[in-house]
């Protein structure tokens, strides 16, 4: 019987969806007082500015976000100073959208992504890992048999390591975001905070995990190879907009493996990121959808430790951060409130560039009433 690696990946995704919604119920019982967790997940969307989603406890998508994303005053509450289960979780979120996304599995995409199933049932030591460690034997067999090589050998992959945090700070000395900057106004009715407390949440980077390697990127764009940078490109966009369109493609690339990234390449990269039916604003970020885009009204401060660039933070969301600090500080000249925007975002030189960027998101408060 022919070996259905599509198939095999299905049955590991949901077994994995099965057993991670009772975990995950379990583990935040204490701090969620009776309500379903998925009521964090809103009550983050309600928090950054994001447009209102239903969760379902059965979603893997959602099940995912929860052990990749900061969960406000709870952290990581499911993570270990390895960082495993946010590591196989971004790699399972990967897996998880090129399976949405229709694409195509080999015997050896069968086998990483449902060592991925293992490794995460086995964290938790869940009853459910008998299964999970079966589904990977069938896939390992199936790869062995299609390179013609004996099955009896380890049939899991090289435990996956979180990448190392890049720092491409533009300031010799660490800025921290005005305290103030995190202070939001009450909740909304119907959405007072959970555990995840009320404060605006932080830029968070996306982690790169691996996706591939460079014959990804060479093979573009053949179906399998741009189905897959669409996979990865959408997972960032979700997770870091707004971001630039430049940092998308350096990300997508880091994801294949590479560090270096050449025009023609780059170029191919960023053609499937506007490919995936994410929005390209004027100013090269990409947006959910352009509605998201013409309504967003937060922004996220960082330290300058973040490996974000200023000439990387939207103007839109520059802005925000001004009309937050004229707010905020009502009397402050316009020197006084540029300083701190720059702060917010772990600045306080300003460069030629910083300074340039800086004046771009403020045109269009100089009209305001």
């Amino acid at each position: 019987m022919t070996y259905d690696a599509r198939l095999a990946v299905s049955a590991g995704l949901d077994h994995l969806a099965d057993r991670l919604g009772p975990i995950i119920a379990t583990r935040l019982a204490a701090d969620l007082g009776g309500l379903p967790w998925t009521a964090v997940l809103s009550q983050l969307d309600e928090i950054a500015g994001r447009p209102p989603r239903v969760y379902s406890a059965g979603d893997l998508q959602a099940q995912l976000k929860m052990l990749t994303r900061r969960l406000g005053n709870l952290g990581f509450p499911f993570d270990d100073h390895r960082q495993t289960v946010s590591t196989l979780g971004r790699e399972l979120t990967i897996v998880r959208n090129a399976r949405a996304h229709g694409d195509d599995f080999t015997a050896l995409d069968a086998w990483r992504a449902l060592d991925y199933c293992v490794r995460l049932l086995e964290h938790f030591t869940d009853d459910g890992v008998d299964h999970a460690h079966a589904l990977r034997h069938e896939a390992f067999e199936a790869y062995a048999a299609e390179q013609g090589v004996s099955s009896t050998g380890p049939t899991a992959l090289p435990a996956p390591e979180p990448d190392a945090p890049r720092n491409t700070a533009e300031e010799p000395d660490q800025v921290e975001p005005p305290s103030e900057a995190f202070e939001r106004g009450p909740a909304s009715a119907g959405q007072a905070p959970v555990a995840v407390g009320d404060a605006r949440l932080p830029f968070e980077p996306w982690v790169v995990v691996p996706a591939g390697d460079a014959s990804v990127l060479d093979a573009l764009p053949t179906k399998v190879a741009k189905n897959k940078v669409r996979a990865v490109a959408l997972e960032i966009v979700d997770a870091e907009w707004p971001i630039h369109l430049d940092r998308v493609t350096s990300l997508v690339a880091a994801s294949f493996g590479v560090r270096r990234l050449h025009e023609k390449r780059a170029k191919k990269i960023r053609y499937q990121v506007q490919q995936t039916g994410a929005h390209l604003d004027a100013d090269k970020f990409v947006w959910p959808d352009a509605e998201t885009a013409g309504s967003w009204a937060e922004f996220r401060p960082s330290s300058s430790s973040v490996d974000r660039p200023f000439s990387h933070v939207s103007p839109v969301e520059i802005a925000n951060a001004f009309r937050f600090h004229l707010a905020h500080a009502p009397g402050a000249d316009t020197d006084a409130v540029e300083r701190a925007v720059l702060q917010t975002f772990g600045r306080k030189r300003r460069t030629k560039d910083v300074a340039a960027h800086l004046t771009r998101a403020a045109e269009p408060l100089a009209h305001r009433p």
